[in-house]
């Protein structure tokens, strides 16, 4: 664990990143062979998207150990400040996506499997 770790439990946000990239990348390969080059980029670009939000949430949970401590005030504020940050993010990058890529439903495809990953990553969590 990273000292910048330290005073929060962040094994579980690392696990569901590493899960979400091990089934982002074997899916990709399955959608290269399956459908192309283009279609596997757009898939790839919508587990992107999943992934940045599992990333952007990691980084909020580690600000908040670092300056909100024992504050419940100060990590709610925090926790509904990376929601909206996760929703600001998703629209814009699916956006982004939807008006380049032409295999839209890959890139749909894509975020989905990546999100299917936090669903069930978080199952057994109490």
């Amino acid at each position: 664990m990273k000292s910048s770790e330290a005073p929060v439990r962040a094994d579980p946000i690392n696990q569901l990143l590493k899960w979400q990239s091990v089934a982002l990348v074997l899916t990709v390969l399955i959608a290269f062979v399956w459908q192309g080059k283009a279609a596997s980029i757009a898939y790839l670009y919508g587990g992107g998207i999943a992934v940045g939000n599992t990333l952007l949430q990691k980084w909020h949970l580690l600000a908040a150990a670092k300056t909100a401590k024992a504050d419940a005030g100060k990590n709610l504020g925090r926790a509904y400040r990376c929601v909206a940050e996760r929703w600001v993010l998703t629209i814009v990058l699916f956006a982004i996506g939807f008006s380049v890529f032409i295999p839209a439903e890959m890139l749909l495809a894509g975020f989905v499997v990546a999100q299917v990953v936090v669903l069930f990553g978080h199952y057994n969590r109490a």
